[in-house]
């Protein structure tokens, strides 16, 4: 995984203290002018001692502030001009899809594929808008003659955990990680002895915690507007990579195939 400042910041965000986080928030809030000031400056603005600084400074892998501030210049993207707002919005889109891109753990996607692939039914948990990606996801599986199902109701992720057992796949989708009722479902479905994939942003979160592998994407606030970008789009590509890995199986493109024809046959 990518050991960039911006994915540390974010991952470990769940284990910073009350000062540090408000540090944090600072520093992605004006990512583009910290490489003009000094500690004193940035202890001053957060209402924080240097010595705080300095351990923060640590905790995302930076011996000094200087270290840190050399390291975020090369990562943060430079202004643009996004007057025009189709230009803008592309913009948006690209700084998302190359954080998850970099982010990705290739080993990890892998061994998930290879889960689906083995297991006796795959069950998609998530609520609001990431039950939508759950159904998405069902559908692709489904078009793949995978069993699959999505659970977008807490009642019956509750229920659904409770009957898993040690063949059974569960894939649970939460941007913050911190979904009562997706982590709950999650962990009742590991003790019935299910296979638990995370995909969410943050780390050392009760997502995180009770998942076998976790896939992390990047928080929409990394792009500077997330006012209304779609919070499900790194999702979705992480969904859109397992999909065509699972395609590479010539089964599964059989099948696919053959639903296809199915539905232009209907027409």
């Amino acid at each position: 995984m990518s050991s960039s400042v911006i994915d540390i910041l974010q991952l470990e965000y769940q284990r910073f203290s009350a000062k540090e986080k408000e540090i944090a928030d600072y520093i992605m809030r004006n990512r583009l002018s910290i490489n003009n000031i000094n500690i004193k400056d940035l202890a001053a603005h957060t209402n924080a001692s240097t010595s705080t600084i300095t351990r923060f400074c640590k905790k995302a892998g930076c011996n000094t502030f200087v270290e840190f501030k050399i390291r975020l210049n090369r990562e943060v993207q430079k202004p643009r001009n996004d007057a025009d707002f189709f230009v803008k919005t592309q913009n948006l889109y690209n700084d998302i899809i190359n954080a998850t891109a970099e982010m990705l753990d290739t080993a990890k996607i892998e061994e998930v594929v290879e889960l689906i692939k083995v297991s006796r039914k795959i069950y998609i948990y998530g609520l609001g808008s990431s039950g939508l990606s759950a159904l998405e996801f069902k559908y692709r599986l489904t078009r793949m003659n995978i069993i699959a199902d999505a659970i977008t109701d807490s009642h019956m992720m509750i229920m659904s955990a409770s009957l898993l057992g040690k063949d059974d796949l569960v894939i649970g989708l939460s941007n913050s990680g911190l979904t009562t009722e997706v982590s709950q479902a999650m962990k009742g479905a590991k003790q019935r002895g299910a296979t638990i994939i995370g995909v969410t942003n943050f780390d050392h979160t009760p997502l995180s915690e009770a998942s076998d592998i976790c896939l992390f994407t990047p928080d929409i606030g990394r792009s500077g507007d997330g006012n209304f970008i779609n919070s499900q789009l790194a999702i979705i590509y992480i969904l859109d990579i397992l999909s065509l890995l699972l395609l590479e199986d010539e089964k599964l493109l059989q099948a696919r195939q053959q639903t296809l024809q199915a539905l232009y046959s209907a027409e």
